[in-house]
């Protein structure tokens, strides 16, 4: 079983962005990690913040990266995990809980 988690910390005004995958070993041959840190807006819909994307050979992927100077308001973190076995491929999408950057 495909085991993830993606999760959203602040210090202050700066993110820090975790995301992480364990597939099956002796199948699993890359994952392509793709954060996405939203914000919501005044309507209440999720916004672009800031992204990354690595790619990692193997069957267990770890990504953290940090966002800084976030403006007021609530944020949350996308992962998009795209798991590979040779030519065959999973894809997964993860959120992180809320948080409010005051």
């Amino acid at each position: 079983m495909i085991q993830y988690n993606s999760t959203l910390s602040f210090s202050g005004t700066t993110a820090t962005c975790t995301s992480i995958l364990e597939g099956y070993p002796g199948q699993t041959t890359k994952i392509v990690i793709s954060q996405t840190l939203e914000k919501k807006d005044s309507d209440g819909n999720w916004k672009y913040s800031c992204g990354w994307s690595t790619t990692i050979d193997g069957y267990k992927g770890y990504v953290t990266n940090n966002a800084y100077n976030r403006s007021k308001g609530t944020y949350r973190l996308r992962t998009d995990f795209t798991v590979y076995a040779g030519n065959d491929y999973e894809e997964i999408t993860t959120y992180s809980f809320e948080q409010m950057v005051n």
